[in-house]
């Protein structure tokens, strides 16, 4: 086991390997939704090789790590700024790109925005936003939506209405047809899931927690949702709980999954990470690596090595079978 310790790093709320697992991306803040920094950590030496100090809303990231998008930042409400970025080094400030600009098509009543997702290839961004819900009686009244568009163009590739509650956090399936909701840490813990193509609810599923932090689907057409104390998986194709992983004597966190589909690690407020197989939900390992909290996890591409991240900047990398 590695440990590291991120200076000017609160609360890490999530990290992600770089495809040859040679280094960390955390990003971060003082709070539990809102973000501060991203952190490029090398492996090899402990060192931060590339820092960016950025207030926002909320943020994303593709899977190759090649953009950072930041939402409601610099400018203020309904402002969304995405950047191509090259992290290491970090050469000069990074020039943020307002998107969509006012040359693309940006989507109608764009306001404050509180969610943002990439799809499994990178190439279209997710925007949870509020827009005039059209009401006469009540002109200022807001609705939330959810609005996909093309990372490069700006073009609406789809649009979603949630009704009142904001989409804080979100989820594209692996074929990226659907897209998962949900309220994260402030907001309605139950779960919806839509289809992209027709805008339709395909699936709303309750939960017996006061707190969704992450969704997201799984091969097979199965669901997954850390509520509360617990992990539910679904299969949505038979609309039924196909087992639950129970275990933490607090809240989880976070969860990742190896490359492959097979192993699931669930991450608690109560310092232990746990490992399961996720197509039987039979529980493995434990570990407790005694940094607090843990509020990030990864594996690393070659689903063997993870990390985990959590108060003050601390984080661990370790081998999940040594």
């Amino acid at each position: 086991m590695r440990s590291y310790r991120l200076k000017k790093c609160k609360r890490v709320h999530d990290i992600h390997f770089t495809s040859d697992g040679t280094r960390l991306l955390a990003v971060g803040g003082d709070e539990v939704r809102m973000v501060d920094y991203a952190v490029w950590l090398d492996l090899a030496t402990g060192e931060t090789v590339g820092r960016i100090d950025q207030f926002a809303q909320c943020y994303a990231v593709p899977a190759d790590l090649s953009r950072f998008v930041l939402g409601d930042a610099l400018q203020g409400r309904g402002w969304v700024g995405i950047a191509s970025v090259q992290w290491t080094p970090l050469s000069g400030p990074v020039e943020w790109r307002k998107f969509p600009s006012k040359t693309q098509a940006a989507p109608p009543n764009f306001r404050d925005v509180v969610g943002l997702a990439f799809d499994p290839t990178g190439t279209r961004l997710a925007i949870s936003h509020s827009r005039r819900a059209g009401v006469r009686s009540n002109p200022n009244r807001t609705a939330c939506a959810v609005t996909v568009v093309d990372r490069d163009t700006g073009e609406t590739v789809a649009d979603v209405g949630t009704g009142d509650e904001p989409a804080t956090v979100m989820a594209f399936s692996v074929d990226g047809t659907q897209l998962a909701v949900t309220g994260g840490v402030d907001g309605n813990p139950d779960t919806q899931c839509y289809s992209l193509a027709t805008g339709e609810l395909r699936h709303s599923l309750g939960w017996p927690g006061t707190v969704t932090r992450c969704v997201r689907f799984l091969p097979e057409n199965r669901f997954l949702v850390a509520n509360g104390r617990c992990v539910y998986v679904w299969s949505l194709e038979r609309g039924e709980e196909l087992f639950t992983l129970s275990g933490h004597p607090k809240q989880v966190n976070a969860v990742a999954l190896t490359p492959d589909g097979r192993r699931l690690l669930t991450a608690s407020h109560d310092g232990s990470i746990r490992t399961w197989d996720a197509n039987t939900g039979e529980p493995g390992g434990a570990f407790d690596w005694n940094i607090g909290a843990v509020t990030a996890l990864a594996f690393a591409p070659d689903g063997l090595t993870c990390a985990a991240a959590g108060l003050n900047g601390k984080i661990v990398v370790w081998d999940v079978d040594g």
